[in-house]
């Protein structure tokens, strides 16, 4: 965010500004450095302090935008997407873009209904890879809102002749012969068993370090010299956790020195220009870090997910694997080693893609086009009377967020482990019970018409088969009509008592959501005296 808007204001010249989440300040010291103005706002979604805080929060942040007159407004993260959204389309801003950072909200069942309810604020959408413009053409999103324009860094900074080599084998005391095989990526927790969280990254880490660590003994098999090289640090605390378990579990496999656990490294693009193989196996993932090494050289091996195979291609510019399958990972990563002329030629490919498509300036370019046009499409200024039909509009649409979104945060797992807020599982018994009793009514028909026919097909004389079929078919029909209306008195007595006990199921399901609260003594007066008696 913070280049694409120095480089619109430098090279195009563009007015910008920045509205931040409030932090730790780096992202603002940044934004100081570079002149360009900003704003600190609370973008927390969903909002621990109730719902009311994040209406006055939407309404905040669209008088802001009013108050500031931005032609554009762009968000780039789901928390300030969500809120942005609402408060731009409130606020009329003229033009409203959302360029979705990664595909991984879309793979989640929350963060994807709530972008496909308010999709519509914006005047388009911005996809960062091709993988996330197919997400939401599945979901209805027309492909004309949907542009693709990647995330590129600036090319300056990733040059492989001008980067520095670095001496890797001399600082971890490897042999000359020794190839290094490394990994540049955070290691971050594991993920709950969430809604918010896509169903196959629950209970795992998504950057997969141990899915390198697990293929390492069969990379070691062919070529022993190899050395695995782990670059990155825990992403908070539970990340260190996790940091924890990939060395054990380094130590469990018996690998010993040849999995190096480097830690956090600010010269990453020495790193890159020094390894022989560089590995990205996430299972969700927009680009990942296969932009930077593309662009500084470096074969490149990566798991066929998101948009790494936008800018990774099979056999042209790296190699692509499938995701959790170490197995496929240690084949790719030797095709890699055992053909180094092979790699070069995938590495000079990869860089010379990413010089077309993959840069900053690219990014910048499709912006400037982007916005150009749809602003000479767009009304000019901010109209009150548009504002005040769409503030009505919006208020059945935030109620029904908030509705869905509430069942999701607090009773979707409960209903999901079998949680039933009413007797649901009793009437499905009474329903069952009914129509066993129909169909014994239908099978006893279905033999008397049967046991008639063959008495037809077997009397000769009309008369003697009128005197001994009638008396039979009376009876059995008689019967049947008995059986059948006990069923029903049966059936309707039970139905008939289970009614009775709604207004305590009721009565239990209203203290179920007053727990722990000083209303519930209130409650259980009030409905004592519903029904005249003493309170339970």
């Amino acid at each position: 965010m913070l280049e694409q808007l120095r480089e619109l204001r430098d090279r195009k010249g563009y007015d910008v500004s920045a509205i931040i989440a409030t932090g730790d300040g780096k992202l603002g010291k940044k934004l100081e450095q570079e002149g360009i103005p900003f704003r600190c706002f609370d973008f927390d979604f969903p909002s621990m302090k109730g719902w009311s805080s994040l209406l006055s929060r939407v309404i905040e942040l669209a008088r802001l935008l009013r108050h500031e007159r931005y032609d554009v407004v762009q968000t780039h993260l789901f928390a300030s997407m969500v809120l942005g959204r609402l408060a731009a389309w409130l606020a009329d801003v003229p033009v409203r873009f959302a360029m979705i950072a990664g595909p991984y909200h879309l793979e989640a069942h929350t963060p994807r209904w709530i972008d496909r309810a308010t999709w519509w604020m914006e005047t388009g959408l911005i996809a960062s890879c091709e993988y996330t413009r197919t997400l939401y053409t599945q979901m209805g999103v027309p492909r004309a809102r949907i542009s693709r324009i990647y995330y590129g860094p600036d090319a300056t900074k990733f040059d492989h002749s001008a980067t520095q080599q670095y001496d890797l084998k001399r600082e971890y005391a490897l042999p000359p012969e020794s190839q290094v095989v490394a990994m540049v990526a955070y290691f971050y927790p594991r993920l709950p068993v969430s809604s918010w969280t896509p169903l196959f990254l629950h209970d795992r880490a998504n950057k997969r370090q141990e899915d390198l660590i697990r293929a390492a003994p069969l990379i070691l098999r062919d070529k022993p010299d190899v050395r695995i090289l782990l670059v990155g640090s825990g992403w908070t605390e539970a990340g260190e956790q996790e940091a924890a378990k990939a060395k054990q579990l380094a130590t469990d496999l018996n690998l010993g020195d040849r999995v190096i656990f480097a830690g956090y490294r600010n010269d990453v693009n020495s790193i890159l220009s020094s390894v022989d193989v560089a590995v990205q196996a996430s299972l969700s993932e927009n680009l990942g870090g296969t932009i930077e090494a593309l662009l500084m050289e470096c074969p490149i091996v990566a798991t066929r997910t998101g948009g790494l195979v936008d800018s990774v291609r099979d056999g042209e510019t790296g190699v692509l694997v499938e995701p959790l399958d170490p197995q496929d990972l240690a084949r790719g990563v030797l095709r890699v080693l055992k053909d180094p002329a092979d790699a070069r030629r995938m590495a000079t490919n990869g860089r010379r893609l990413m010089l077309e498509a993959f840069t900053l300036d690219r990014t910048v370019e499709a912006l400037d086009c982007l916005y150009l046009r749809e602003l000479a499409k767009a009304h000019r200024g901010y109209r009150w009377s548009v504002s005040s039909v769409r503030a009505i509009i919006a208020l059945p649409v935030f109620a029904r967020l908030a509705l869905q979104l509430a069942w999701d945060m607090k009773y979707q797992a409960l209903w999901t482990s079998g949680w039933r807020p009413f007797p649901f599982l009793q009437l499905q018994a009474v329903a069952r019970k009914l129509r066993a009793a129909i169909g014994r009514g239908r099978a006893k028909i279905r033999r008397l018409t049967d046991r008639a026919t063959s008495e037809i097909r077997g009397k000769q004389d009309a008369t003697s088969l009128l005197v001994s079929t009638i008396p039979r078919t009376a009876a059995c029909i008689r019967s049947t009509c008995i059986r059948l209306w006990t069923d029903a008195l049966l059936r309707t007595r039970t139905v008939t008592a289970w009614l009775r006990l709604q207004p305590l199921y009721a009565y239990g399901y209203v203290r179920y959501l007053l727990r722990n609260t000083a209303l519930l003594g209130r409650w259980d007066v009030f409905f004592a005296w519903i029904r005249g008696r003493k309170p339970l």
